[in-house]
């Protein structure tokens, strides 16, 4: 099974905690954008081994910004070139927006079934820090469309903001919980080199919580997500039962994922490839386009993945849920068995200080972050690969 991201690089203002591929124009060339999706889907269906597809997801930038017509366009280039499941989840991030929450019924009757909002924040004076173009009343108005179109979706906040205190954030919280979306993304601010904030940190303007505060907000963030029917399968994502967001868990399985459009990645087998290709498109959008347009793919870079490389991203990405990693998922993908390939000595000392779980059925064998310790999962992943000796 494979699943298709569709990149729109486009936003109204770049966030300036952003640093994703979006980009301001006044002018878009859609003509041309359109000509460059056909072209890439098309390359990838002539060459991927996998052409059943369970999962797309049109993220940017800001796809709400699309116009209706070109999502239709793609969504039906994609059932002509590849196999697509009759329940598979189309998902598409939106803004709040007024002119884009009219969007939603359109949306929907061309085929989108979830939709992702991307609120951030439920008040105003954090909205405005946060560079976003909605107000707390907008986001809610917005949060309401979504519920009256859409069974399945999802949005998302921000926390451990600056001055933000423990109280302020389960208050904001409770609020969100108040309309009972089936999913949510909950993610502490992080400040990553290239952003506005970056420059601003870096000169002292703001400060984050410290790692105490940091530390407390997570844990009642998951105390009170989980008491409100709410499952935390990733460090940053709750979901209703039945309603994880089946493209991420594609990324955080390994499973192969097509990635088309202005700095898109992919992880993909090909036809007359042993190994898995990685695959980056041209990240300047009117560059992509021309290259698109002209070589059938905007390609900037490919390469094969090695087996290190494999193992390596098998465990960044998977051990990022709380469910964990299996051997049976690990021997399909490498044809090694997970136990086997670390350094006993290092292994043992991230199990007998609970960093990590290993649990044995009759059926299979699961490596697992433990509970209490997911807000260490990055540097528990990182020791854990350190562990590796094949």
């Amino acid at each position: 099974m494979s699943i298709i991201y569709i990149h729109y690089p486009y936003c109204l203002s770049k966030c300036p905690y952003c640093d994703f591929n979006s980009h301001v124009s006044e002018t878009i060339d859609f003509t041309g954008l359109k000509q460059a999706y056909h072209n890439e889907l098309e390359y990838f269906a002539n060459n991927v081994i996998d052409k059943n597809i369970t999962t797309i997801f049109f993220g940017g930038g800001t796809p709400s910004l699309m116009p209706t017509a070109l999502v239709a366009d793609i969504l039906t280039q994609i059932h002509k070139l590849f196999s697509v499941n009759n329940n598979a989840e189309i998902s598409l991030e939106a803004n709040p927006t007024s002119v884009e929450a009219q969007k939603f019924q359109e949306l929907k009757k061309i085929g989108v079934n979830r939709l992702s909002l991307g609120i951030q924040a439920l008040n105003n004076d954090d909205l405005k820090f946060l560079g976003r173009k909605h107000d707390k009343n907008e986001a809610e108005i917005a949060i309401k469309m979504a519920q009256k179109y859409f069974d399945n979706f999802s949005f998302d906040l921000i926390y451990a903001r600056p001055k933000q205190n423990l109280q302020d954030w389960l208050n904001e919280l409770t609020l969100a919980l108040k309309y009972q979306a089936p999913h949510m993304s909950l993610y502490q601010l992080t400040i990553e080199k290239g952003t506005k904030f970056y420059a601003q940190y870096q000169q002292q303007k703001f400060s984050l919580p410290d790692e105490n505060l940091a530390s407390n907000l997570f844990e009642a963030t998951n105390s009170l997500m989980e008491k409100s029917g709410y499952v935390h399968y990733e460090v940053s994502n709750y979901a209703k039962a039945g309603f994880q967001c089946r493209h991420n868990l594609g990324y955080w399985q390994s499973q192969d994922y097509i990635g088309v459009g202005a700095g898109a990645h992919s992880r993909v087998f090909f036809k007359d490839k042993n190994l898995r290709q990685a695959i980056i498109m041209e990240h300047e959008p009117n560059n992509w386009i021309k290259k698109s347009i002209s070589k059938k793919a905007g390609i900037q870079s490919i390469q094969e993945i090695t087996k290190n490389e494999l193992i390596e991203e098998f465990f960044l990405m998977g051990l990022r849920l709380e469910s964990g990693v299996l051997a049976s998922d690990f021997y399909q993908l490498t044809k090694l068995n997970f136990v086997e390939i670390f350094n006993q000595k290092k292994l043992n000392f991230l199990l007998e200080n609970n960093f990590l779980k290993i649990t044995k059925s009759a059926d299979d064998t699961k490596i697992f972050i433990p509970k209490n310790q997911m807000i260490l999962s990055q540097s528990i992943i990182l020791k854990l690969i350190e562990a590796i000796e094949i």
